[in-house]
């Protein structure tokens, strides 16, 4: 497909989340043509205005994509929804950008799957973690192999809003028609950046807990570890906690990659040997000069606004037309979804009969 030619593209769903896409496709991905597809004509109406230009309305998804030939189709509403619309659009032609989760099964994802390979069609999962700067940043440092083989990762994902108890501005919002509430939404994060580092999980442990924070029982807490050939993996989410708590600690034979997700920094360093006086004493301005330096930057790039809100997601975005224009790779892997919808489906309890999950909804 040639670089310069104009894709016809739907947006399928047009809630906050469809700003980031239509930006991106209007700065990075090329002549694109947009139709908007929402039940709430005002949403459509808001999209219109960032975008710039007239464009089409609709609001019955299957119908438009029956008639409208497109070339790709985002898929940005409530993960429910996702699997019937993603199927119709790869047996109509379309490549595929489907928000997390791409389904709510595993056997979902998988007939996706085979459905895009039989129509050699591209589906892709937006899991926009992978594409954050400080993500890319440590990738690079650990293809490098100066720290040696992964031995561990550790994840921290806060998502309390403004100290309010009630996600997502309330129970009307379609994270709590989820099974197991709006904390599902966030699984696939960290999720997705432990089965990057490690590969496929060959098992899969979970807890979690309703501490009252989280309307009608739902769970606020939940931890999730993850074993597999290349090591281990632990995170936990908490409803309790800020976005200014997005942590990630990779430990490696050779050093230790630390990753502050919420102001994009990065903090590497090599192990020593046994830690003497000098070096403990030392570690500290060491940390603490990166840290410094790190957020002095992260400052520039906002004032001068090369950072936008959702860096990961726009980064994704334009990586993904740049491999249906080029004929590339998917940006996200097979593996990644498929790794990522297997641990989804356990904390959901669908799986097997040996998970460790228990929902409790009062």
């Amino acid at each position: 497909m040639g670089n310069n030619r104009k894709l016809r593209t739907a947006i399928i769903g047009c809630g906050v989340i469809s700003l980031d896409h239509v930006e991106t496709i209007r700065d990075k991905c090329g002549p694109v043509e947009l139709c908007f597809c929402d039940t709430n004509p005002e949403a459509m109406r808001a999209l219109e205005k960032r975008y710039g230009k007239k464009v089409e309305f609709h609001t019955d998804a299957i119908r438009l994509i029956s008639a409208g030939k497109f070339d790709v189709v985002h898929i940005l509403t409530p993960p429910d929804s996702h699997y019937n619309i993603a199927k119709h659009a790869i047996k109509n032609g379309a490549d595929v950008l489907v928000e997390k989760p791409m389904t709510l099964t595993l056997e979902e994802v998988e007939k996706l799957y085979l459905l895009s390979e039989k129509m050699k069609r591209m589906i892709c999962v937006g899991h926009s973690l992978l594409y954050m700067d400080c993500v890319l940043k440590a990738s690079d440092m650990l293809k490098a192999d100066t720290f040696g083989r992964i031995i561990a990762v550790q994840c921290f994902f806060g998502h309390s809003e403004r100290r309010k108890t009630i996600a997502y501005g309330g129970v009307s919002h379609w994270s709590y028609n989820l099974p197991g509430g709006p904390l599902v939404n966030l699984i696939s994060h960290p999720a997705s950046l432990l089965v990057d580092l490690l590969g496929k999980p060959e098992s899969i442990s979970v807890i979690n807990d309703a501490r009252n924070l989280m309307p009608y029982g739902f769970s606020d807490l939940l931890s999730v570890s993850i074993r597999s050939s290349e090591g281990h993996g632990f995170f936990t989410i908490s409803m309790a906690h800020g976005n200014s708590s997005r942590c990630v600690n990779i430990e490696c034979e050779k050093g230790q990659i630390y990753l502050d997700l919420s102001r994009q920094l990065v903090i590497a360093k090599f192990h020593k040997g046994r830690l003497g006086f000098i070096s403990k004493a030392l570690s500290g301005f060491t940390q603490g000069f990166s840290l410094i330096n790190g957020t002095l930057s992260v400052i520039c790039k906002v004032a001068t606004k090369r950072m936008k809100k959702n860096p990961g997601t726009r980064e994704l975005v334009a990586r993904f037309y740049q491999a249906v224009r080029g004929n590339l790779p998917c940006p996200v892997s097979k593996d990644n979804a498929l790794g990522v919808a297997s641990i989804l489906e356990e904390v959901i309890g669908k799986s097997s009969s040996n998970s460790h999950v228990v929902l409790r909804k009062k």
